[in-house]
């Protein structure tokens, strides 16, 4: 049963990665959440039934019952825990683990949502950060060598004096 299962979950990695841009590091991670979500599904008894598909004159007379509940929607369990979230060198993402610079583009790519949806998705304050510290600061000294900010600075002064 436990073979069958790990054959299955690296059947949905294989099947996952190959439309999906994974840094091997993330492999044994995400092989080992779908093991443990297989594990759960198949614990629980909540796979659906097969059955063979009746004639068409039978299908209006004949009630199907299902052994699947459908979960409540709730908010999804992060990746990490949020304190973890936030690197030096990376924000990783909260819904898949990725670990990212910055997770605009990787939210939008990958996950085709914005900040406000991923804030609410795990109850962010609206200060949490989306970009790791050290690419922001990077960016920061950049601008500054760039002289960015200087014509708004002098424009400021001379409207003060």
């Amino acid at each position: 049963m436990s073979s069958d299962l790990l054959k299955h979950a690296a059947e949905i990695i294989e099947a996952y990665v190959s439309n999906n841009e994974v840094q091997s590091r993330e492999l044994p991670g995400l092989l080992k959440e779908v093991f443990v979500t297989l594990t759960e599904l198949s614990s629980k008894g909540t796979a659906v039934a097969v059955r063979e598909v009746a004639p068409p004159q039978e299908i209006e007379e004949e009630v199907v019952e299902t052994t699947a509940t459908l979960p409540d929607k709730k908010k999804p369990v992060p990746f990490v825990s949020i304190d973890q979230a936030v690197t030096e060198d990376a924000v990783i993402c909260l819904i898949c683990g990725k670990a990212c610079k910055a997770l605009k583009g990787h939210l939008t790519r990958s996950h085709k949502i914005d900040f406000d949806e991923y804030r609410a998705m795990f109850d962010l304050d609206k200060n949490f950060p989306m970009v790791a510290p050290s690419y922001s600061d990077k960016r920061r000294a950049l601008a500054i060598e760039a002289g960015l900010g200087d014509k708004l600075r002098d424009s400021r002064r001379k409207v003060e004096g």
